[in-house]
């Protein structure tokens, strides 16, 4: 070996990618081998040629956390050499991971509560004044060099965003916002809801949203313009565009609802953000579920804030998301907004004899095709068949007619009598449950809110509730402006406008963000769930937010098949596996208010059928052979 150790030389390229690169005699060297190692054990993309080994600019820091301490570098016999733009990357990088580390532990606050408020009414930003709540997450977020937002829905994070950027802001720094379609309008808002409209420093500026074709979006990008928003689907379709504008100008780039970028580089968007992570000069991600079905949720969403640190991987490695993020995130709970406690109530309906006959014949098939593949391992494609068997049962157990016209390519044979029993039942008895009640709330004068899974069904509540004039939203309509009767806007207008329209008919996975119900409706009824939790947390959210009086009471209604012990009902095993995601968020976020909804019960949007895990599926089998705890321990 030689005295002298191998140098591996690391460039930044202007592509964004880094660069490992060692000469020809040193192809043998430990390092070499040992680089190759980590990056075919991390699984990250790359490609390798000649002595160089080219990968994204995050996964380089990743890589250079792992194996660059000087006990590594000595036992190895190498050093890395940043050479170029490299050089002040690495530094800055180094000097972030001693920051972040600290602050895991403990966060020093920059500014008092009263420095910020009289900073902001210098800045103009006049119109709205920020609760102690938010005084209190906008100084913990102004001591953090990247931040994130957990808060409820309704404890204003846009508007905590908003003042964090006004106070971090730098000349020609650029400002962008990343948001789903039904928080878009709330963004374009906010200016005019706090700025001055004579705020100095160009203050009371507009968002621009970046909605056309990508030569438009250039020119909007550099028209002078600093203030931008785009929708999630508009990212994947220009991601070199944005790419570019990260690297080449100060951007301060915010995520809302980030928990959709959680499938990392599974996923368009995940990946873009991942690769892009270390331009922006700030990073900021918001949402009220950052974890949805576990913890591997949160390892893209940190790995996004905090490239090449290591937290995702830790998270990987099994430690808990709550020690690897210590002190980095703020959360407002209900509990802190005053709001007064939801009650839920849990009721459960028999199934009438055809809905019955049907549902166990798809439940026979499901134990025969996966009862025991599930114990050797399954593959990509049965999972995908499970997963759609999992969503024909959830469909059973509300409308079996609509589920039977669906069967037509199911291979899976339905004597003619039971057809003939399901269609002369029509309307199961959990639906018809279900209308019963919103006439009962309506003949007393109350609104209602009908949450389900399936659009059909949706329009089968529409046809059956016609006299009490129901409105309804899915993913087929359009946003648009609330003057429009056939929006989604137009429809929530229309609901909270019209005293005679008494019932909203919507699914979460659409109409689960960006609308506020409670001013006009209190009461929610799940005709059924998914195994999502996001969707059901969200989804309460609608009528269970800022804004409630002290007095006023919000009713959590769950209807839920019930099926003999033997049978089994796919509605106990979602509800069981709801307690699990919901606990495990509060433990990462120490929610009293979560603690409550699992304690009471114990996700491009993505199709909703891809939303079952495979934990989900163990679950589900073990119900229907009788096997798991029944009832749930808690109810959510």
């Amino acid at each position: 070996m030689s005295d002298f150790p191998t140098v591996v030389a690391i460039t930044y390229n202007a592509d964004h990618t880094g660069t490992f690169s060692v000469p020809e005699d040193a192809l043998e060297a430990p390092i070499w081998s040992r680089l190759k190692l980590a990056i075919r054990t991390k699984k990250l993309d790359h490609t390798l040629a000649d002595g160089r080994i080219d990968l994204s600019w995050p996964d380089t820091l990743s890589v250079i956390r792992e194996l660059g301490s000087k006990a590594n570098q000595r036992s190895l016999h190498f050093r890395f050499r940043p050479e170029g733009e490299a050089e002040h990357k690495l530094s800055a990088f180094a000097a972030q991971i001693r920051k972040t580390r600290e602050q895991r532990s403990q966060v020093t606050e920059v500014l008092t509560h009263d420095e910020i408020d009289i900073k902001l009414k210098e800045m103009g930003f006049t119109k709205r004044q920020l609760r102690d709540f938010q005084l209190r997450d906008v100084s913990r977020l102004l001591a953090l060099s990247n931040g994130a937002n957990f808060s409820v829905p309704g404890a204003g994070k846009t508007t905590v965003t908003f003042a964090l950027h006004m106070l971090t802001r730098q000349p020609r720094q650029h400002f962008i916002v990343v948001a789903p379609n039904a928080a878009l309008q709330a963004w374009m808002d906010i200016v005019n809801e706090c700025m001055d409209q004579d705020a100095p420093d160009g203050g009371a500026e507009p968002f621009t949203f970046l909605v056309g074709n990508e030569e438009e979006n250039r020119k909007a990008i550099y028209s002078g313009a600093t203030r931008f928003i785009i929708n999630y689907e508009m990212v994947i379709r220009q991601q070199n565009l944005l790419a570019n504008h990260f690297a080449t100008i100060p951007t301060h780039l915010v995520l809302d609802e980030a928990h959709r970028m959680k499938a990392g580089w599974q996923s368009q968007r995940g990946a873009f953000f991942l690769r892009t992570a270390d331009d922006p000069v700030r990073r900021d991600i918001l949402t009220g579920t950052p974890m949805p079905q576990d913890a591997s949720d949160m390892e893209s969403q940190l790995d996004f804030l905090w490239p090449g640190h290591g937290y995702g991987f830790e998270i990987s490695n099994g430690t808990s998301p709550r020690k690897v993020l210590g002190n980095l995130y703020v959360r407002t709970t209900k509990t802190e907004l005053g709001l007064p406690p939801a009650k839920r109530h849990f009721i459960d309906v028999g199934m009438n004899s055809g809905q019955l006959a049907l549902y166990s014949i798809v439940r026979n098939e499901f134990i025969r095709n996966y009862s025991k593949q599930i114990s050797r391992g399954i593959g990509d494609t049965q999972f995908l068949r499970a997963r759609r068997s999992v969503m024909r049962l959830l469909q059973l157990s509300i409308n079996p007619t609509l589920a039977l016209s669906a069967m037509g390519d199911d291979d899976v044979k339905i004597d003619s009598s039971i057809v003939d029993l399901v269609l002369d039942e029509g309307h199961s008895a959990k639906m018809r449950a279900v209308m019963d009640h919103a006439y009962r709330l309506a003949r007393e004068g109350k609104k209602c809110v009908i949450w389900t899974i399936f659009t059909d069904t949706i329009h089968s509540f529409v046809s059956g509730l016609a006299d009490l004039n129901p409105v309804y939203i899915h993913g087929r309509v359009p946003s648009g402006f609330p003057d429009d009767p056939e929006s989604r806007e137009g429809r929530i207008r229309r609901f909270h406008q019209d005293s005679g329209c008494y019932v909203l008919v919507a699914n979460p996975a659409a109409a689960g963000e960006g609308i506020s119900l409670h001013t006009v409706c209190h009461n929610a009824i799940y005709a059924d769930r998914s195994y999502v939790s996001t969707h059901y947390l969200q989804s309460i959210d609608r009528i269970h937010r800022l804004g409630l009086g002290p007095d006023e009471e919000t009713h959590i209604h769950v209807y839920r098949s019930k099926a003999p012990p033997v049978i089994g009902s796919i509605d106990m095993s979602v509800s069981r596996r709801l307690v699990d995601k919901i606990r495990n968020m509060q433990q990462l976020l120490d929610d009293p208010d979560l603690h409550e909804i699992f304690f009471d019960e114990e996700e491009a949007a993505d199709p909703l059928d891809y939303s079952v895990e495979l934990q989900d599926i163990i679950d589900l089998i073990a119900e229907l052979e009788g096997t798991a705890p029944n009832p749930p321990m808690e109810e959510v």
